[in-house]
């Protein structure tokens, strides 16, 4: 019996012994060559232009400081060589001026994944490429694949990022890109598709992950095999900084004037290749299954992404879920989602990822292209990059007849056979959506809810006076064309009465403007209407008004939530006020 070879991006392969034949093949084959490694493909450069020429930042190299045998993508992709394993910036000529930060990991006392990382500084670096003038003569880099970098910046040189000419304000949407296992920014099929990217009008940031910094991720022997299936806990840590790199980096990017000047932070968005679609979910604050037991956790959660795509995304096996039981840990992410598998993948199969979009709350797409295996493939380009900038299109747009448009679509012409699989549209876009939290004081005694991101930040940093009560709810954006107005006012007397009180009834708000002892705090949100017989649309929930006779407290809580407490004598409840969305955690 042949030896089953499964080529993987980074010219790198798995090698089953003949022993153990074809129970290898069915089981370590099914459980640890599908945590989302790329095949390798032929032809990688896209069949269609884009919009605009694109530079990118200095990523020069010295390839003479590796060792004998060792190739560039070692490096790349942390892999460990004869004296311990390796990264990118050690290959840097002007590491001062490429894009590298470090990740602070929490503490394992704080997540129980980080068990070896737990507590560290962990170096990290990045590609972005970017829409460019027309006057930038800078010269191509060429990699030692003969693959290039375009118009790449040298030495101390600055970006040269074009003005948008599609907006008023000139800026570009900002895209974090997110590679798969064994791969990198540098990867023949990725410096070219982040190059395509950028040439549609993004700005595009791509970390470095370097798995293998963290995890044996290459199957070789048996050996190797029963390593993985007996030490999962760290394939899951090696997951879980993923998130943080892509948090943490795009931190470090908008903290750059150079590039944050650039773009508009209100039109951020993502783009998950296989594994790296597992790590945009998980940014997102979906739920990992850390252990072989089936523990969930959320390792972080980034609000600022308006939209995510998700490339063949790996999303876990029936026996082992990547999010939770059924892939149920999705449910609190409500960023508008494109998913893109293939019928063929045997990786990240259609069946797993359509269970995991299926889970998600906001609108969601899935759309499989016939025969298409774990890859990328060239006669897939049109329908790949056709379904990615319509839907990022939609969802950017502050026109809610754009995302009625996307969803009428049925296909994009190409060679490839692409078919709709899911197609959920809500009644509004993640532009449009704003992130209520509620708060708890042990010491006053107090609830209180907010949507204002400052507010929201301020008692995040006061853990010990306010702490996150784990409600929360999604209303619409003060300047969402969505929705009713919703007042504010902090009733206060300075003696016995201290709360905040919500209402989009423009009678209630007049009433408490003339009262002296109440302070108008302008319009909150904005929040759907309860319509006749006091219902709510469709995806969305009664949001019920507390009060506490005793504290002299308001609170809000969707039907649900309300459902699931026992309410003290002093509470009384004022009925329902508006409706939301809710956030499942």
């Amino acid at each position: 019996m042949n030896t089953p070879n499964f080529p993987l991006l980074g010219a790198s392969s798995f090698r089953y012994s003949r022993i153990y034949g074809r129970f290898l093949v069915a089981f370590v084959g099914s459980t640890l060559l599908l945590l989302g490694v790329a095949q390798a493909s032929s032809g990688i450069i896209p069949s269609v232009n884009g919009k605009y020429p694109v530079g990118c930042s200095n990523v020069e190299q010295d390839f003479s400081r590796m060792p004998s045998g060792a190739a560039a993508s070692d490096y790349w992709e942390g892999n460990p060589l004869s004296d311990g394993s390796h990264y990118v910036t050690e290959l840097l000529v002007s590491p001062a001026n490429a894009l590298t930060y470090q990740v602070a990991v929490p503490k394992v006392s704080e997540i129980d994944v980080f068990e070896k990382q737990g507590g560290k500084q962990l170096q990290y670096a990045a590609i972005t490429c970017y829409p460019t003038t027309a006057a930038n003569t800078r010269a191509d880099y060429a990699l030692p694949s003969g693959v290039k970098v375009m118009k790449m910046q040298r030495g101390a040189e600055a970006p040269l990022i074009a003005t948008n000419p599609e907006a008023t304000d000139g800026k570009w949407p900002l895209m974090v890109l997110s590679h798969g296992l064994a791969g990198s920014p540098l990867g023949d099929d990725y410096v070219q598709v982040i190059a395509r990217l950028a040439a549609e009008g993004y700005v595009v940031f791509a970390p470095f992950h370097a798995d293998a910094r963290y995890s044996r991720i290459h199957i070789d022997d048996v050996a190797d095999a029963f390593y993985v299936l007996t030490k999962y806990s760290e394939i899951a840590e090696m997951e879980s900084i993923r998130p943080l790199g892509l948090k943490q980096g795009l931190d470090y990017i908008l903290s750059k004037p150079e590039y944050a000047n650039t773009v508009d932070q209100d039109k951020i968005v993502g783009f998950g290749a296989s594994l790296g679609g597992m790590a945009m979910m998980l940014a997102q604050g979906a739920k990992i299954t850390s252990s072989w037991g089936g523990a969930e956790r959320v390792i972080v959660r980034d609000n600022r992404y308006k939209a995510v795509v998700g490339y063949v995304p790996y999303s876990g096996q029936p026996f082992l879920p990547a999010f939770g039981d059924s892939n149920g840990g999705v449910r609190s992410v409500r960023v508008p989602y494109l998913g893109i598998g293939g019928t063929a993948d045997v990786v990240a199969p259609i069946a797993r990822t359509s269970q995991m979009i299926e889970a998600l709350s906001g609108s969601k797409y899935f759309v499989t292209i016939e025969g298409m295996p774990h890859g990328f493939r060239v006669q897939d380009a049109p329908e790949i990059f056709g379904w990615t900038f319509m839907f990022l299109s939609a969802h950017l747009s502050r026109d809610q007849a754009d995302r009625v448009a996307f969803n009428a679509v049925t296909s994009v012409p190409g060679g490839s056979d692409d078919r709709v699989q899911i197609r959920k549209t809500l009644g509004w876009g993640s532009r449009d959506e704003l992130e209520v939290v509620e708060f708890y004081s042990a010491g006053a005694k107090k609830y209180f809810m907010t949507g204002r991101p400052d507010e929201i930040a301020t008692l995040d940093a006061l853990p010990a006076n306010w702490a996150r009560t784990g409600l929360r709810m999604a209303t619409y954006r003060t300047d969402a064309p969505l929705g009713s107005p919703m007042c504010r006012f902090w009733a206060n007397d300075h003696a016995s009465i201290n709360s905040h009180f919500y209402s989009t009834n423009a009678g209630d708000c007049a009433l408490l403007k003339a009262q002296t002892w109440a302070i108008d705090e302008g319009i909150a949100m904005r929040a759907q209407d309860l319509v006749a017989a006091s219902t709510c649309p469709a995806d969305t929930f009664k949001v019920m008004r507390l009060f506490n006779q005793t504290t002299i407290n308001h609170r809000y809580l969707t039907e649900s939530q309300l459902a699931k407490i026992t309410l003290p004598a002093d509470w009384k409840v004022d009925g329902a006020v508006y409706c939301a969305a809710k956030y499942e955690d």
